[in-house]
Order: structure tokens, then sequence, then C-alpha cells
């Protein structure tokens, strides 16, 4: 650039311009010039970007076509009426001064009836005598990239170098633009070195303080220092992930027992352990017949065990105890080896601990989950200070250690049983990143069975500290949903992929309801061994013996959850009644006594009971029942199913049972019957397993009627169920079953990441065991005092902030709240004065509402607004009575939304609708019975979706009421429009949002991507990390990355940021006051 050296310093002051005159005398003359300079340069070929080369129009960058949009605005006007003064939005539909002392402009042809906003430009140009500055852009105000008709700086003696304009553009648009240095020869010097400047016009006056010529002030770069693309879309939720069981994964699989036999060698007094499954019990362990041992479900083990076979996939180590006594001496060598051969941990308790422990889940849980009704005080003394419920969480956590000293970050935790409720909590205190199953062998009882539990609240809070709770039956999913609901106010909501998603304290919780199966492989693979054809052949010949054609089968545990009477009974009620089959019809009822961990026999006076109910059964017809009161090996079991007519249960409640899956895999030995399966509807099995004849085994003559449904049932339609059922048990194995709820467990996990839920916060949200508060422990909650370093340090904040959060309710302001709301309004009033501040407040009411609320507050105008959830917003520093508008609304929908919304509001009572906003229409039951509103409020939810299905709006559910809202109406979308303000200006280094609803989740999620975009900032060729505290008050979870919990909780963190501006404004006045006197 030329330089005149006529004052002997290389440059020459500038000529002084006016801005005063619209015509300026020399204006005819420069642009001639500058056409005619382009000309030649166009001729010549140009120039290349960032050679700073004069005139070519081809350096001028290529990003991404402003998205530019017809602006609009409105005025608050008041209107006197009988009832007394009140406001109305009307529309202004003409160029009329409608802002009190607001100029009236003229805009180029077509831009009638369009909001305006004054730009202000501003920069810094070093120039020589007779140079010009003009700034010209993408819109026809600034003269479509051509100097000629863009707009002219001026500059003053005292100014200089600063150059500055006013112009006026249509509000809402979003403008490309760059300066043009116009020497004295007329040569044109236009901005080479970087992008295409930008702004998007916003309120009534928008100055752009732009720095130093061909030089940018600020600048967002990403977490490489790479630029990040002004005005980047945002990205979708993910919908779908693909998540697999590899290598690295570990499982831990808790347990009360370790899925091995121990035996002690009598002659040397070493220990021997053995697999607990089918395929690994030798015949000599099948032929023993050893005390069985009672147990919440004794096929849990058979599940556990075989979680063994994703060992092919990944690592699993199981936790539990051994079920004898190991001396202290020896604890360490029997833990190596465990450790070494089969991968164990064992959990050494004292013989009393264990005893009580066993006692307490089989007398106290037991009963109360399996929907007995406690009626002693027992129960009440159990569940008291320093008695068994201590002692039970005393062992939890001893079940626990193992795991918590060897866990690694993602490492899944699989929990077994009501013998360790208190494991989620336990594990997640510690292992904060632990992925934890908890798994339900048994039934859960209705809510009116639970809460009679003393410690109901603290089981619930501790087994919701898992990630994924597993049912067998949605039926008891459904009660636990229930309990969740009644006793801790928790909302259960679908999710993707059949799972039911509830939140506890800011944490996920998914239920799954999913039968488990059996390993088909090895059974239909052991039916075929030699041992179990003899064993057929020896029941045959038993029965031939007896003269019975017709076999009934039971195979139950001696306890009165079995219902073996009720069996009785029904069989007595149907020789009774059918007498057609008294001579051939045998039960063979198999009735396994249980024992405790003492080694004496459980339920003897039930056991006696079946001894009476059975004898006199045969006594009315002989040989009607045949009774064995021990435990089968696998040959002889197998082979009585193999020839059996039909599978007789009549537990009254069951979780867990899969002697009817193995009954199905019966079928598959050689020449074996296709029997038909006659199961309580009490049990979960009844519910997954095809064709099964379900009963009521309370109702003797109807479980009567059933024995000879399932007897007399068509041949090809019992042949039809039997190939279902055993397609069904060979391809729900226990295998398979695991691999999906671990790949569920990974897929959510990956999810939640995805969707921006920092799993180590989701781990620390949980709480401990009683004590411990789930704001004591939460590491994420924000901290004022890092809000206040980083507001410090930055140059140009954005604060946003949910104005429905901020205002304390009807009940709270008559207890006080006023004070806070008004503490509330001073520290924001403080800080919009602060310099680099822009403060916007986002509301759902109506602008009048909103205006109405902040009438105390001084210095309104400098205050951003949003109001109707961003259908109408005020920009900073324009006044009150101006609102934009961001697109046109059609209301004809409104009337259906109505009349639904009134029709469910006549039939709940409390409800009402609301009607007075544009863009939206909400029902509201904040005030009625909680459980019966969310449930209407649900179906109006579903309701109003297939109503609406093909209008422009959308469905959403907040803080007790149902909304409909026009599309795009949103206070996400508002923000959106907000950062891409900031980001065609360089962005801002400083952003906090506020927000306590779930419809202020769009606004974390494009906060969240605006912070995984961009997160340094280049300003003033410095390199700036970018800080954002997006925060959720209360509700849990959240998109947000940090939370509060009560509005005290916000006021402090204001009221320390407004204090932090207060002492710079008196430190500015202190030094005002030095610099005056000096």
């Amino acid at each position: 650039m030329k330089r005149s050296n006529s004052d002997g310093q290389g440059f020459s002051k500038p000529a002084v311009t006016t801005n005063d005159s619209p015509e300026r005398a020399n204006r005819q003359d420069w642009m001639a010039a500058a056409e005619d300079t382009m000309t030649r340069r166009s001729n010549s070929g140009g120039g290349s970007k960032g050679s700073c080369q004069i005139g070519s129009f081809e350096n001028l960058s290529q990003i991404p076509k402003s998205h530019s949009r017809e602006g609009s605005f409105a005025t608050l006007s008041r209107k006197n009426s009988k009832e007394g003064s009140m406001q109305k939005l009307n529309r202004n539909d003409s160029n009329e001064d409608s802002f009190g002392n607001t100029e009236v402009v003229k805009l180029p042809h077509g831009s009638a009836n369009k909001a305006i906003t004054r730009i202000e430009f501003q920069v810094r140009v070093s120039t020589s005598p007779g140079d010009r500055v003009v700034v010209t852009g993408s819109v026809q105000e600034l003269g479509f990239w051509e100097p000629r008709n863009g707009v002219e700086l001026s500059t003053t003696a005292e100014t200089y170098p600063r150059w500055t304009a006013v112009h006026h553009v249509p509000s809402g648009q979003t403008v490309e633009y760059k300066y043009v240095h116009i020497t004295a020869d007329d040569s044109m010097v236009w901005e080479g070195n970087i992008d295409n400047r930008m702004f998007t016009a916003e309120g009534m006056v928008l100055l752009l303080e732009d720095g130093t010529f061909n030089q940018e002030s600020a600048k967002l770069l990403n977490k490489d220092f790479v630029s990040v693309d002004r005005m980047k879309p945002l990205k979708k939720p993910i919908t779908d992930i693909n998540a697999t069981i590899d290598e690295a994964d570990t499982i831990y699989v808790i347990s009360n027992r370790l899925p091995l036999i121990s035996n002690r060698d009598p002659t040397t007094g070493a220990l021997d352990f053995q697999w607990l499954s089918f395929a690994a019990d030798t015949t000599q362990r099948e032929m023993q017949n050893s005390k069985v041992m009672r147990s919440m479900s004794r096929h849990a083990g058979y599940v556990v065990e075989n979680l063994r076979e994703l060992r092919s996939k990944c690592r699993v180590v199981f936790v539990g105890s051994l079920g004898i006594d190991v001396p202290e001496e020896e604890q360490e060598k029997v833990s190596q080896e465990l450790m070494d051969k089969f991968q164990c941990v064992p959990v050494y308790l004292s013989a009393d601990m264990q005893s009580e422990y066993e006692d307490f889940c089989h007398n106290i849980l037991k009963p109360i989950f399996h929907f007995v009704h406690p009626t002693s005080a027992e129960v009440c003394r159990a569940f008291a200070a320093e008695a068994k419920w201590q002692l039970y969480s005393a062992v939890n956590r001893e079940f626990v250690k193992p795991v918590v000293q060897n866990f690694n970050d993602g490492d899944c935790v699989f929990v077994f049983d009501l013998g360790l409720m208190m494991a989620p909590t336990l594990i997640g205190a510690r292992a904060r990143t632990a992925n934890i199953c908890f798994f339900f062998n048994t039934p859960f009882p209705s809510s009116e069975i639970f809460r009679t539990m003393p410690v109901r609240k603290q089981a619930l809070q501790s087994l919701l500290n898992a990630d994924f709770i597993q049912f067998h039956c949605f039926t008891y999913a459904r009660h636990f949903l229930s309990c969740c609901s009644s006793l801790l106010g928790l909302e259960n909501r679908p999710a993707r992929g059949g799972l039911v998603n509830l939140v506890f304290n800011g944490h996920h919780v998914h239920v799954r309801a999913s039968h488990v199966g059996i390993d088909a492989g090895t059974i239909c693979r052991r039916v075929q061994e030699d041992s179990v054809r003899v064993e057929r052949e020896a029941w045959t010949a038993k029965f031939r013996g007896l003269k019975k054609t017709v076999i009934l089968v039971g195979y139950d545990d001696m306890e009165p959850l079995s219902g073996i009477t009720l069996k009785l009974r029904a069989l007595q009620s149907m020789l009774n009644q059918f007498p057609e089959f008294r001579e051939d019809v045998v039960l063979v009822q198999v009735a396994i006594p249980l024992h405790d961990s003492r080694g004496e026999m459980m339920h003897t006076e039930y056991a006696e009971e079946v001894g009476r109910v059975a004898a006199e059964v045969n006594a009315q017809y002989p040989g009607a029942v045949l009774m064995q009161h021990e435990k089968m090996p696998f040959a002889p079991r197998v082979a009585l199913f193999s020839v059996a007519d039909v599978l007789v249960n009549s537990a009254v409640r069951h979780g867990l049972s899969l002697v009817p899956v193995e009954y199905v895999l019966a079928s598959q030995a050689d020449r074996g019957k296709r029997g038909s399966l006659l199961l309580s509807e009490f049990t979960a099995c009844s519910k997954v397993i095809p064709g099964v004849i379900r009963t009521n085994p309370w109702r003797e003559e109807d479980f009567a009627k059933s024995i000879v449904k399932s007897l007399r049932q068509p041949q090809h339609e019992r042949q039809h169920w039997c190939a279902e059922q055993l397609a069904w048990c060979k391809h729900n194995t226990v295998l398979r079953w695991a691999e999906n709820i671990m790949e569920d467990m990974k897929r959510v996990r990956a999810y939640m990441i995805e969707m921006g839920e920092d799993t180590t916060r989701s781990a620390c949200c949980r709480v401990g065991l009683v004590k411990s508060s789930y704001r004591e422990i939460s590491s994420n909650i924000l901290r004022p005092m890092e809000v206040n370093s980083a507001y410090s340090s930055c140059k140009t904040r954005l604060l946003l902030f949910d104005m429905d959060m901020l205002r304390p309710s009807k009940e709270d302001m008559e207890n006080g709240g006023d004070t806070l709301w008004q503490q509330t309004l001073a520290s924001i009033q403080l800080l919009v004065k602060e310099a680099g501040n822009c403060v916007f407040l986002l509301s759902s009411d109506s602008p009048e509402n909103l205006l109405a609320m902040l009438k105390r507050m001084k210095g309104i105008d400098k205050l951003g607004l949003a109001a109707e959830d961003g259908y109408y917003y005020k920009w900073p520093n324009s006044p009150p009575d101006r609102w934009d508008q961001r697109q046109h609304v059609v209301t004809q929908w409104k009337e259906v939304c109505s009349a639904l919304m009134h029709t469910y509001a006549e039939r709940t009572t409390g409800t009402y609708v609301q009607e007075d906003q544009i863009a939206s229409i909400t029902w509201h039951y904040g005030v009625s019975n909680p459980d019966f509103a969310r449930m209407q409020g649900k179906e109006l939810l579903n309701h109003l979706n297939d109503t609406l299905a093909h209008l422009p709006v959308e469905v959403v559910v907040g803080k007790s009421f149902v909304r409909v809202r026009h599309q795009g109406v949103t206070k996400g979308s508002l923000v959106t429009h907000i950062i891409q303000h900031y980001n065609s200006r360089g962005g801002v280094d400083f952003l906090l949002c506020l927000g306590d609803d779930r419809i202020d989740e769009d606004m974390f999620h494009t906060l969240k991507d605006y912070q995984q975009g961009a997160q340094y900032r280049l300003f003033e060729g410095r390199e700036q990390e970018i800080k954002v505290f997006t925060c959720t008050v209360g509700r849990q979870p959240s998109l947000a990355g940090f939370c509060l919990y009560t509005l005290e909780d916000v006021q402090e963190v204001l009221s320390q940021l407004s204090l932090q501006t207060k002492r710079k404004m008196r430190s500015a006045a202190t030094m005002l006051g030095l610099s005056s006197l000096s």
C-alpha cells in the first residue's frame, strides 16, 4: 500500500469526511474510478487469495450461503378496557416510528414491512490522504459485493485510524461482508487474508467492532486448533449403536453361592471342587443323594454357572460363598486355587453370620417377594436397628469387596437375587463407572405387599443404582415400576429395544423382561445317552406293572410355594368328576426336601400335610399318586419326563423354573412322547413358552378340568405345540440370553455417552448406604468458584437462563420466595451492565406476562428476552416494546387441540387448558391427582400424536403439562440462532446456561454440540479455551454437564458472578476518579 511522506512520518493524516449528508460530493468520482479499476484488474486476471491484491472479486472467500429470511417485529401497546389495563401484541405493518425515538428509515425496494436494525460499522485502517474505506457485502443494502454500491465509512482527526459508518438493514438477515480500501488513485484493496466477515441483524442497534483491516479479531477453533465452520448445522442424536462383546470385556458375576460343588476328602482332608452343571457332573456325582440346600431360587445356580460359556468371548469372574466352612489358615490357598482353575473368588463368612443371613433371606425376604403378606411382629424386629437388616447389609459389603478391589473402568457386574439387593449401591459408591445389571430370579410383589417392608425405600434406592434390572416376566417388572412410582415418585417411559427407562437422582435405569432358557445343545445330546435309555425302559416297565397308561408328572421342591397340596386336591377332583381316568392315571410327584445351612430339614409341617393328602387320594383311588422324596439324577429324571403325558405345575408363585424347559427337551429322547405342559398362571415361564395350558391352582374344579383338557388335546394340536415349544427352547438358550443382556448394556452405555451422559457422573449420582445422599457424593455440582474463575478470565460472555426456573411458584412466594426473586433480579441487573455480557431470559410465558414479572428491574432494554418458547424474542439493546418473530405460524391446528384438551380437562379434576399463546396450546395437570393425571397425560399424548401426525406441530411433555407447539418454535432453535449470530462474529469464550425442565433439553443439546465443535477461540492473536457451563436445576438426568438442586443454589451462583461485576464497576469508578484528580 502506498504511503505519503508529506509529513515526514511515513503517512499523512487522512482527509476528514462526514456521514451527515446522504450524498457525498466526491461519491460519483470514486465510483467511476473504482469501476475503471475493476475493469482493468479483471482483464489482467486479478490476484490470488491472501495476497492482498487489488480489485478482483475472485479474491472473496467462498463460505456457505447466508440464511437470510424475512424479519418481522411486533410492538407492545397498552389498551384500556372496562376490566382495567391490559397489554396486547400488535403486528406493526408499516415503517412508522413505533418505538418512540426510533428514526424512520427508508429501505430499498422490497424491504417494506420489515423490522430494521441499525448497523454501526467500526474498523481500524491505516490510510493515506485521499484514500477511502467502503464496506460491501451479500445484501442489497451493502451493494451485493460491488464497492461502488457499498457504504462509505468516515473518520475524524480525533478518531483516526478508526473508520465508522451507520447503515440500516432488515432484521433477521445473516450478512457476509468485507471492507475495501480505495486508494487515492482509485485502486481497491480487498481483505484477502481473511474469510468473509459475518453478522446477523438483530435488535435495534448492532455494533460491529471489527478490529484491524484484513485481520480477524476473533475466530473459533476446535480441539485440533482448526477453524470451525461458522454456520455448521447441528448433529442429530444417535438412534442406533452396534454393540458387541469383545475379549477386553470383563464380567463379575456375584451370587450367594459359587456354582461349585465342594467336597473334603475324609482321608487327606483336602478340598476338591467341581462345576455344578449337568455337563460337568460325573455319574458318581449324579448317584449321590446329597441333601438339597435351600436357596432363593435353586435354578439360579444353574443359570449363574452357564454364564461361563461367555468365556469364549470375554473374561468372566464368579464371586460368591462356598457354602462350607474354610479354616482361616486355608483360605488364601483355596482362593488361589479357585482363581487359577475356575476364575472364582470365594467370599468367606463365619458359620453364625452365614446362618443368620440365610435365615433372614428365607424367613423374611422370600415370603414378602412371593406375595405372602407379613402378619407377625417378627418382620418389624428383623428390620430394626442393630438387627438382621444391618447384618444383611454387612454381608452384602463382604460380597462386593472383591469386585471393587479388582475393578477396572467399564467392567460389567451381574448381581443375582434378593440376598444382594444392597450390592448395586455399594458397588456404585466405589466403582463409579461400573455397568451393573441386577437379576431377579424371584417374583417381585405388588406395591401393596412390598410397602409392608420397613426398608422399602432403601431397597428400591439401592436397586435403582444398577444400570439394568432384569426380570423373567413383565408382570414382575410392572410391579417394580409401580413401586418406584408410588414410593419414590419416579416416572417410567418406554425405550428402544423393548426396554423401560426410569431415572433416579440423575441415573438412568433400564428395566428388562426376558425369560432365561437352558443349555439346549447339552440336554439334547445327553438325552441320547445309554443311561437315559436304560432308565426309560425301567420307568416303562414300572408303569406297566402298575397298569397305568396315563402318566402325570410333578417335579417340585417341598415347600408351600410349590402348591403340591393344591395339585393333589385337583387330581382327586378330576378322578371324582371323570371316572374314565380312575384306572389309568398316575401322578408321579417328586417332592425334594430342602435343608438349611445347619442341615436341618425345612417345612416339615408342610411335608406332613402333603403326605396326608397323598395318602387320602391313594386310599380313595389306589395307586393314583406315586411320591418320590429325593432329588432325582439327570438320567432317571429326563427318562421320566420322556414317558410322561403331561407335566403338571401348581406353584402359587414362581420366578424362575427350568423344569418345563427340560421337560420339552426330554421329548428328544429315543421314542420319547410328545407331552403337554400344564402350568400355573403364577409362574413366569407360563407366559413365555408357547402353547402351554395355564390354570389357576386355587380353583380346584377348574384345575381338574385343565388336567383333562391337556389329556384330551388332539394329537395334531399337541404335535404342533410341541414343535413350537421345542424351537423356542432351542433358540432361547442361556448363552443367547446372556449375550443379549450384555449387548443391551453396552449399547445403552454407548448411547448415553453419545448423548452427552457422563458415565462417571451417572455413577456418582448413586446414593450410598442410607446415610450418603445424592448431593453429598455427586461430583458434577456446578461449583461457583469454578464458574467465577472462568467468568473473570473471559471477555465475551453469553448467559442463558430459563425464566420459568428462576421465578418462584406462588407457594414459594408466600413463604418468602419474593425476597429470593428480588435478589435474583438484582444479580441479573448487575450482569447486564458489564461490558462483554449478553444475558438472555427464555420463558414459555407470553411477552406481556414476562415484562410484568420484570417490571421492577432496571435496564430491561439491555436484556435479551424470549417468550412463548422463542416464538417472540427481544434482542439486547432493543426497547421493551420491540419483539421479533422468527417464523410465520399457521394456527388452524389449535382448534383440534383445544377440543381434545378440553375433553381431557373435563375428565380430570384440577386440570386446565392454556390457549393464550400464538404458537402453542398447553394442558396443565399440576394440581390434580398425580397418578391419574399422568395416566391421562399419556393417553392425551398418544391421542394428539395420532390426530396431528399430518400437521406441522410437535407434542411435548414437560413438568406436569402436555403441550402442542408449532414445529421449530423451541428454546433450542432460538439458542441455535443466538449461537450462530455470535459464531458469525468469532464466537464467545464463556457460556452459562441454566434450565430445569424437559423442554430445556433442546438448549442443552444445542450447546453440547457447540462445545464439542468449538473448544478454543482465537482472539486478538491469542488462543483461549471456551468455557461452557450447562446446568440443570433439580431435574435429572439431563444433557447438561452440571447440576444444581434448588433456587437458592442458583442464586448463589448468580450473586457471586454479579459480585465480580460490582467490584469491577467500583474499580473502574475509582480509577476514573483518580484520573480526573490528576
